[in-house]
């Protein structure tokens, strides 16, 4: 009996966190410009923070504060080229990830300060292949599996939002189900 609750509470754990609730999408940069965020889902008030794409997990370039609402308008005060990627944290500890942005050009630097500065902007060189072609760039921010989810719909990754409320109730009737056995 012990064995059946916990494969079912297991079962039910899972199938909810691929069925998460609380998606960002991902936004276009422009070198300061005004850029609209928005997300649906989860429960505010809700922490956004900007990260860099090569180390998501590391030290935030941006942290945009606590949100009540699901959209936030923000000046975007980073050099031109930078790639990054938003994170979004919701009140009972929920996460969404957007995809890769890399922050377009713009003639306006006014927003930028000495350490955001295009000068201060690394870029690492462009490889070539044998033939002397330029290799083609890849991301060095590649979720897999569930982190992946809604980022890119042809990568096979469920995204399912709507299916959210039905996946709670569907695991409550399973756990019903398996209580009365």
């Amino acid at each position: 009996m012990f064995a059946s609750l916990f494969f079912i509470t297991l079962f039910v754990a899972l199938f909810q966190s691929v069925f998460a609730d609380l998606t960002i999408d991902t936004p276009t940069f422009v070198q300061c410009q005004e850029s609209q965020i928005t997300w649906t889902g989860g429960t505010g008030p809700y922490d956004l923070l900007i990260v860099p794409a090569d180390d998501v997990c590391g030290d935030s370039i941006e942290d945009l504060g606590n949100q009540t609402s699901t959209a936030v308008t923000w000046t975007v005060n980073i050099a031109a080229g930078t790639q990054v990627v938003l994170s979004l944290l919701d009140y009972v500890g929920d996460e969404a990830w957007s995809g890769a942005v890399t922050v377009g050009a713009s003639s306006d630097s006014s927003c930028l300060s000495e350490t955001s500065s295009p000068t201060a902007l690394t870029v690492p060189p462009v490889s070539a292949t044998p033939s002397g072609a330029a290799a083609p760039s890849s991301s060095a921010f590649a979720p897999a599996g569930a982190a992946n989810a809604g980022l890119n719909p042809t990568s096979g990754a469920l995204s399912m939002r709507p299916l959210s409320a039905i996946s709670v109730i569907g695991g409550t009737v399973i756990a019903a189900v398996a209580f009365s056995l």
